[in-house]
């Protein structure tokens, strides 16, 4: 697509219909102005850009790197190893060099970015140029990455877990395979099992096999949902040992890690039983099999500028709209901390209310629908309260 104007320094550009900060205009009249085509767009709008320069960078960068590999493509064979390279940190990420992207000795960090197989790019994650990073977060997230530690990451439901290791993998190019646990799940859902195909039986690597043998990001969500005697088949695998199928055909029977796998884990709580009683179905687990995670953090609810920028950006609100949301946020979380509300409200929750917001001209019916009205009636007349007076 074309522009009719350079788009400003700033890393977004403002659509001339409802003043959203969006980095593709095209992209963003899909989405919230469906009835508009950029022709018409730009007609309607002349010299207004189309792409911010983020935008712009992304997309030569994506056409060298596609033009880098169709020259090369014809060569590659589907076991030549993926050649990963070292990169800067706060450039991969597009934080910026500050004291808070640095080292603890002030030098730059280098982090790797990977180079997969072209026949696995389709599982690398996009990457959401409005995401807002949590940088405490990325950095412990990332060390354990580059230091080949596995990683625990826990704390209430839509705080980010997983979309934070998403978008790791989407910088870094990481193919990411998530598995969801359940306490259905078994043994043979993780490690492969014996499949008949064609009037013969074959072995089928299951997806943590395909993920040591191909360098992926293994991302085990809502780990402690599942049963202690299943996760326990990751133990081997956390302490960097080949996985051994005994059950697999020669070929398979034992799996060694790649040098680009990583495994991950995300869940509600942090092994020892869920404490406020809002995640039913998660197990207590085996101290030994979590004793084997060598990171633990807890992903707790951003700090408050944090929030409003996310939630300015991702539900594409005026940050004065998105600060009423997140002081509503704040004022439910301390009655469920003070214990007179039973459920705190999530950023992803407070997304969907911006975004049914706007839809509906009014904040608080957005609120009734992505979170009020999933509270008891007690609790939502209190929660009623709360926003009328946030939103008077």
């Amino acid at each position: 697509m074309t522009t009719n104007a350079a788009a400003p320094a700033d890393e977004t550009i403002k659509c001339a219909i409802c003043g959203a900060k969006i980095h593709a205009v095209h992209m963003h009249l899909k989405s919230d102005h469906p009835t508009v085509t950029a022709e018409e767009y730009q007609a309607q709008y002349p010299g207004q850009p189309m792409l911010s320069q983020k935008a712009i960078d992304a997309i030569k960068k994506r056409e060298a790197e596609k033009a880098a590999q169709a020259g090369t493509i014809a060569t590659v064979s589907k076991h030549t190893p993926s050649a990963a390279k070292k990169v800067v940190f706060h450039d991969l990420f597009g934080l910026g060099k500050n004291a808070a992207t640095l080292s603890a000795s002030g030098k730059e960090i280098m982090v790797t970015q990977c180079a997969p197989l072209p026949e696995h790019e389709s599982m690398i994650p996009e990457i959401d140029p409005n995401y807002v990073f949590n940088l405490d977060v990325l950095k412990t997230m990332m060390m354990g990455l580059e230091m080949r530690i596995p990683t625990y990451l826990w704390g209430h439901a839509g705080t980010g877990k997983t979309t934070i290791f998403e978008q790791i993998a989407a910088y870094t190019r990481r193919p990411l395979f998530r598995v969801q646990h359940t306490a259905n799940m078994e043994e043979e859902h993780i490690v492969g099992g014996w499949r008949l195909r064609d009037g013969k039986t074959h072995f089928e690597l299951g997806p943590l096999g395909m993920a040591m043998k191909y360098g992926w990001l293994y991302m085990a969500d809502e780990y402690d949902f599942g049963r202690p005697e299943v996760t326990s088949v990751y133990q081997a695998v956390l302490e960097g040992k080949p996985l051994v199928i005994k059950e697999a055909d020669p070929e398979n029977r034992v799996i060694k890690p790649h040098p680009d796998f990583r495994i991950v884990a995300t869940g509600n709580t942090n092994g020892q039983g869920d404490e406020t009683g809002l995640y039913t179905g998660t197990n207590l687990q085996n101290s030994a099999n979590y004793e084997r995670f060598g990171v633990v953090q807890r992903m707790d609810y951003m700090s408050k500028e944090l929030e409003e920028r996310l939630v300015s950006q991702q539900g594409r609100i005026p940050m004065a709209d998105a600060k009423k949301l997140v002081d509503f946020a704040k004022r439910i979380r301390e009655e469920f901390d003070g214990g007179r509300l039973g459920n705190p409200i999530s950023p992803r929750s407070l997304i969907y209310a911006a975004k049914i917001g706007v839809g509906k001209r009014d904040f608080k019916a957005g609120l009734d629908l992505a979170f009020i009205n999933r509270l008891s009636s007690t609790d939502r007349e209190a929660a009623r309260q709360v926003a009328q007076r946030v939103f008077a």
